[in-house]
């Protein structure tokens, strides 16, 4: 295995810039100095970034692609009856609770992607294959109920 490492330049006004807000990258506009002639060099072997990373089959990627739009489309079908205030129905998961608001359903739908993806992305491939699919099947269980109940989804 070879070990070759990358340098990445980055001078520090470039950083400065890239973190300081906008009033003080205003302000900055103004002053006749010019930025600091200081750089800051960072190299770290290529192999040890990439060892630890696990490696996703494409049956993994396809599990975890399905998973978030179907994951979409039950959000987009709960934030549509969330709209409509709930006339005649409640939400069945307990976490989000009954009659959950707009901005409810996003952030648990965020959530639900970032600690369904990061759980899989932990764990030794044959287990992520369960994994997601046990959480495709889940989702797809709550949107086939949510649509035999006569929820639609339209996209505009």
């Amino acid at each position: 295995m070879s070990r070759c490492a990358r340098t990445l330049p980055l001078p520090l006004a470039a950083v400065l810039a890239a973190l300081a807000p906008a009033a003080v990258l205003a302000q900055q506009a103004h002053t006749p100095y010019s930025p600091s002639p200081l750089g800051v060099r960072w190299s770290m072997p290529i192999n040890s970034v990439t060892r630890h990373a696990p490696s996703w089959s494409a049956t993994d990627i396809g599990l975890a692609g399905s998973f978030l739009a179907i994951l979409w489309v039950d959000a987009a079908q709960t934030r549509s009856v969330a709209r409509g205030n709930w006339k005649g129905f409640h939400e069945a998961n307990p976490i989000i609770g009954p009659r959950p608001t707009v901005g409810q359903i996003n952030a648990y739908s965020a959530a639900a992607a970032v600690t369904t993806l990061g759980v899989a992305a932990v764990l030794p491939a044959r287990a992520r294959r369960w994994w997601l699919i046990g959480a495709l099947a889940i989702e797809a269980y709550a949107v086939t109920g949510t649509t035999s109940s006569g929820i639609s989804l339209r996209i505009n």
